[in-house]
C-alpha cells in the first residue's frame, strides 16, 4: 500500500481536536508512523480540553460525518450510546421553530446521535489510541516548519519537558484550529498567506447544563428557536447529552447583551420566537451557575486551492482551512468529509506534490456548498457584514419558501434534511416536483 512517488514513513499531525484525530486515523493506514501533536495535556476521563473554549457549548453531529465517523471507527456509536448518548429522529424527536414557522414532526428514519462534544472526542482519543502505529505528543508545542526546496521537511517542537526537538516528517497536517498556525509558518518562510474570504457575524453562544427537564409538555427529544431574521435576532437550542443531562444553549447575532448569570440568562430566554423555550427552564435549577460563554466573530475561509506558491506536503485541513457559522452544526461532519477526501487522495498513490494540489481543490469544492448555506442565512441578518454571494436575494427568497413547506409538507421536509446533513446537492429542492410543493399556497401532507 505504500507509493513508490512518495515516502510513507512518517506523517505529522498538529492539533488533536476532531479534525486532527480523524486526520491521523486516516493517516495510520498509509504511514509506517502518525505522531499527533497536542498543546494541551492528555485528558483521563471525559471532560473539555483548554484549548477548545467552544467544546462545553451545543454541539451536533450531522448524518454525513457521523457515517464517515462510523466507518473509521466501526461500532463507535454503540460504545458512545452504553455512555449515555441518545439516539434520535432528526424529524420525530425535534421540535423546531424555523424563521417563525414549527417544523413538521414525523418518523424520518434519519437517526443522529446526542451527546457532548468532549465525550465525542474522548471516545475517538480512546479508539486511536488502540492503533499501534499512533503516536501521540501531549502537552507539546510546535516552534517552527522547515522547508527544503519548496517541500515541508521538518516540524521543530518543543517539549512538555522543555526540550526542543525535530522530527523529519514526509506529510505534515495542519489541525491546530482557529489559531491557523499554517499563516505563522507560511509567511516567515516566504511563501505568503494565502487570500481569505472572512464574513463577520458577531455571534455569541451561552450555555448551561440543567437536570433532565420535568415539564409535562415535553414530547420531544430536543427543542430548537432558531432566529427569525431581521425581526428577531436571538435563538437557542436545548438538547440531550449524557448523564441523563439536557445541555441549554442561547445565540444571538450582533448583540452585546450576552447573559452573565441565571438571571439574565432566564430574561434573554423570555424574549426568544418560541415562548415554549423560557416556560420550560424558568423553574428548573442548573447543575451550575457558572455560564459558559463563546464568541464568533466571523466565518472564514483560506483559498488554499488559488495559492500558487505553496510548500509541497503541508496539507490543511477543519477549521485551519475554513470556519463556519456554528449555529448550521457543520464543522465536525466537514472535518470528517475532509479526511474521507484525504483518505480517497492517499489510495490512489499520488507523489506529494500531486497530493497538496489535488487535496486542497477537493477539500475546497467540499465546502462550496456548506459556505453557501451558510452565508444564505447568515446575510438574514442587518449586522452580517462581508461579501455576499451571486443571487443571493433569491436564494434567500427560495430557502424561506422550502423552510414554509417544511411545517405541512412531509416529502418536502425529508429533501431538506437530506440537505442540512450534507448527504444531497442543495439542486435536489429545485426539482419540478418539490419546485411545485414548494410555490404551492395552500397547506397539504
Amino acid at each position: 500500500m505504500f507509493s513508490k512517488n512518495m515516502n510513507r514513513n512518517r506523517a505529522v499531525v498538529v492539533g488533536g481536536g476532531i479534525a486532527g484525530k480523524l486526520a491521523a486515523r486516516v493517516l495510520s493506514e498509509f504511514f509506517k508512523e502518525v505522531i499527533l501533536i497536542e498543546k494541551d495535556k492528555k485528558n483521563d476521563h471525559v471532560t473539555n480540553r483548554k484549548g477548545v473554549p467552544q467544546g462545553n457549548l451545543g454541539h451536533v453531529l450531522l448524518k454525513s460525518g457521523e457515517e464517515i465517523i462510523e466507518e473509521l471507527f466501526p461500532g463507535i456509536f454503540q460504545e458512545l450510546s452504553r455512555n449515555g448518548a441518545k439516539k434520535t429522529d432528526f424529524a420525530g424527536d425535534l421540535l423546531w421553530s424555523h424563521h417563525g414557522t414549527q417544523k413538521l414532526r414525523f418518523d424520518s428514519n434519519v437517526f443522529i446521535s446526542q451527546q457532548s462534544r468532549p465525550l465525542l472526542e474522548w471516545q475517538i482519543q480512546h479508539r486511536l489510541e488502540k492503533i499501534p502505529n499512533i503516536d501521540f505528543r501531549f502537552g507539546c508545542k510546535v516552534q517552527n516548519l522547515k522547508f527544503n526546496n519548496d517541500e515541508m521537511n521538518t516540524i521543530v517542537i518543543e517539549e512538555k519537558t522543555g526540550a526542543v526537538t525535530e522530527l523529519l516528517a514526509d506529510l505534515v497536517i495542519d489541525a491546530s484550529g482557529a489559531a491557523s498556525l499554517h499563516n505563522e509558518w507560511l509567511r516567515d518562510s516566504g511563501y505568503g498567506i494565502p487570500t481569505k474570504t472572512e464574513i463577520k457575524v458577531d455571534l455569541f453562544y451561552a450555555s448551561m447544563v440543567f437536570k433532565k427537564l420535568s415539564h409535562e409538555s415535553i414530547n420531544w427529544h430536543s427543542l430548537l428557536a432558531y432566529p427569525n431574521p431581521p425581526e428577531v435576532e436571538r435563538g437557542g437550542m436545548i438538547s440531550p447529552i449524557e448523564g441523563n443531562r439536557m445541555l441549554v444553549t442561547l445565540i444571538g447575532y450582533g448583540t452585546k447583551e450576552v447573559p452573565k448569570d441565571i438571571d439574565s440568562f432566564l430574561e434573554y430566554a423570555v424574549t426568544l420566537d418560541q415562548p415554549e423555550f423560557y416556560e420550560l427552564i424558568k423553574s428548573e435549577s442548573p447543575l451550575s451557575e457558572d455560564i459558559q460563554i463563546y464568541r464568533f466573530p466571523a466565518l472564514r475561509r483560506y483559498h488554499f486551492e488559488k495559492q500558487r506558491n505553496f510548500p509541497t506536503g503541508l496539507l490543511v485541513i477543519g477549521d485551519s482551512f475554513c470556519r463556519v457559522d456554528p449555529v448550521f452544526a457543520q464543522g465536525m461532519s466537514l472535518a470528517a468529509m475532509e479526511a474521507k477526501a484525504l483518505r480517497e487522495l492517499l489510495m490512489h498513490g499520488l507523489n506529494k506534490k500531486q497530493l497538496t494540489k489535488s487535496y486542497h481543490k477537493k477539500v475546497s469544492r467540499i465546502l462550496y456548498i456548506p459556505w453557501l448555506i451558510a452565508l444564505t442565512e447568515d446575510f438574514r441578518f442587518r449586522t452580517t457584514t462581508g461579501r455576499k454571494p451571486i443571487g443571493l436575494p433569491i436564494l434567500q427568497w427560495y430557502v424561506k419558501k422550502v423552510v414554509t413547506a417544511c411545517s405541512h409538507n412531509e416529502h418536502v421536509y425529508k429533501r431538506f434534511i437530506q440537505v442540512l446533513h450534507l448527504k444531497s446537492h442543495p439542486i435536489i429542492l429545485a426539482h419540478p416536483r418539490i419546485l411545485a410543493k414548494v410555490l404551492k399556497t395552500t397547506k397539504c401532507t
